[in-house]
């Protein structure tokens, strides 16, 4: 029997998307009972995906690409040539390139297996063709055949680790980005040549067949980008194939990167794909003159928003579902944007601010898309808050994907800083991935040339409010609940890197490298810190204080951030 929040997330879906659910589960279980079927299936594609020409007529596309894979993984190449892998600060030696596991399971993930799937993606072959000697290039070759033989369409899980459409994706963008520049530098054996190309077009037969609309948002970006990069190269493009892609691409921008550039997940980490994305889309040749403007119009909004979204620092903001180390760094990929002392990307609806040593984000926007917020944490009317260039206040993070307790904690309310009701959760979750209920946070007012942003969040008994002002390098920020009196909380998370000097009734004083910060709340009362945690690493752990504060029984709670002098 279904349960209610698996109908609340159905209910949400368009009829294009139920349809190709049906058509994946039809598709697992056919292909489990029928592999040898299955297969010769793609075969069949593969006859009508054509061939990649000799010239490279696009070699900026390539680099662009190639860019992404060879700055993550660069540093990788030489280990995983010996079959030593490094993903997610799990370690793994299989001893050869040619004894790789392709459905290795590392024991810190359960239900939802990211570390196989970034095997997967086989992103480390890139910078093996682009510099690699001849050792890497023999490794390359084992990875293929190993690969091929383990491509099981019978193996149970084969959709969930090598025939992720997803994976298989970033398969075709790294492999074909390192090839082509590998290529033309004349530095690939010929035999070595057309192995890559057949392991591509086979692939590419695979994603052509398994687009995920429906999950849509980057799944399906991956796999559009991963097509156009593949056939912007190949011989010859057939009429219905660049129609099909034309058209899948012109709504998958307009529907899932926002006007303000921001994709509709309102991840930064997934940003950094979406821009990639939009540069090949914009390269494309045989996308019509309208989709591709489009495209660019959308990229040049992307790429300023996917700074907004970055810390001084250099990193990337943690709401929602986002990690360091996924994607490159903004700076490595983008110009820098900008901005000016209060900005807004209004859309998407975040908040940003900037003044002397004081730094912040605002989070009073939607979970994400309403269809699948697959990715969205319920980090309502949330704040990071970095002091001279340093996280102060932060984002529980993102541990794992996997099912389970931590998946629960790091998504909840209750474990991020807006103004919450003790007990009340505006989101339902279940599993990984699926969410029921809904709510939607909203920017209602703006004084930005006052440094004030404010935003609220719809609550069972009326309306919950937060209003920031960044001003003379003090944040203020006020939180109001509608009645009073009522358990409302704020609580905050700062790293203990950050060593706690001075902890007064309504002050406390952190220091890191000769700089205080200090919190102070002046309605209110605050609680004694204790030991918590956040994680900016996937699977990796980081101590943090955590501090509560609470309203007074029939006012709002006032608080602030400054830099000590």
């Amino acid at each position: 029997m279904i349960d209610r929040m698996t109908l609340q997330a159905l209910a949400r879906l368009s009829p294009e998307m139920v349809l190709y659910h049906v058509k994946r589960v039809l598709r697992n279980r056919l292909s489990a009972r029928f592999p040898k079927a299955y297969a010769r299936h793609i075969d069949r594609v593969m006859a009508r995906v054509p061939t990649l020409r000799s010239g490279n007529a696009h070699q900026a596309m390539a680099q662009d690409v190639a860019r992404f894979y060879d700055s993550a993984y660069a540093s990788k190449a030489p280990d995983a040539a010996l079959g030593r892998f490094s993903f997610l600060a799990q370690d793994v030696d299989f001893g050869s390139a040619a004894s790789v596991d392709w459905h290795h399971k590392v024991p810190a993930e359960q239900d939802f297996h990211l570390w196989r799937q970034k095997l997967g993606h086989m992103g480390f072959i890139c910078p093996m063709l682009i510099r690699g000697d001849a050792a890497q290039q023999k490794a390359v070759e084992d990875f293929m055949d190993g690969f091929r033989e383990q491509a099981d369409f019978g193996r149970p899980e084969c959709y969930a680790s090598v025939w992720f459409p997803y994976s298989a994706s970033h398969r075709i963008l790294a492999i074909l980005s390192g090839y082509l520049i590998a290529r033309e530098g004349h530095r690939l054996p010929e035999g070595l040549q057309n192995r890559i190309e057949t392991f591509l077009r086979w692939n590419a037969a695979f994603v052509l067949a398994n687009i995920e609309h429906e999950l849509k948002n980057n799944h399906v970006e991956r796999n559009l980008a991963a097509l156009c990069f593949y056939y912007a190269h190949a011989q010859s493009v057939p009429a219905a194939i660049s129609r099909r892609l034309d058209r899948d691409v012109a709504k998958l921008i307009r529907e899932t990167i926002l006007p303000d550039g921001l994709s509709a997940e309102r991840s930064a980490m997934y940003q950094g794909l979406s821009v990639m994305a939009l540069q090949v889309f914009v390269q494309t040749p045989f996308l019509s003159p309208a989709t591709r403007a489009l495209a660019q119009e959308r990229l040049s909004q992307a790429q300023r928003a996917w700074r907004f979204m970055t810390h001084p620092d250099g990193e990337i903001a943690l709401f929602n579902d986002a990690w360091f180390g996924e994607v490159p760094c903004p700076a490595d990929l983008v110009a820098e944007g900008d901005f000016g002392q209060c900005e807004v990307l209004p859309d998407a609806e975040y908040g940003r601010f900037q003044q002397g040593s004081i730094f912040a984000l605002f989070d009073a926007g939607p979970i994400g898309p309403s269809w699948n917020p697959g990715h969205g944490h319920a980090d309502f009317l949330s704040v990071e808050v970095d002091v001279a260039g340093y996280r102060f206040i932060v984002d529980p993070g993102t541990y794992q994907y996997s099912t389970g307790a931590r998946r629960m904690h790091d998504r909840a309310a209750a474990s991020h800083n807006g103004p919450a009701i003790i007990g009340w959760e505006p989101v339902s979750y279940k599993g990984a991935f699926r969410v029921g209920a809904l709510a939607s946070a909203r920017m209602r007012s703006e004084n930005m040339s006052e440094g004030t942003l404010a935003g609220e969040l719809d609550a069972p008994s009326g309306v919950l409010r937060r209003q920031v002002t960044l001003s003379h390098e003090v944040l203020y920020i006020q939180d109001s609940w509608p009645v009073h009196p009522i358990s409302g909380r704020v609580r905050l998370l700062v790293p203990q890197s950050w060593r706690i000097v001075t902890l007064e009734p309504q002050t406390v004083v952190f220091a890191r490298d000769g700089i205080e910060a200090a919190l102070t709340v002046t309605s209110g009362t605050m609680t004694a810190a204790t030991i918590g945690h956040w994680a900016c690493r996937y699977l990796q752990d980081m101590p943090a204080h955590t501090i509560d504060l609470s309203p007074p029984e029939n006012d709002d709670l006032q608080w602030n951030v400054s830099r000590r002098a």
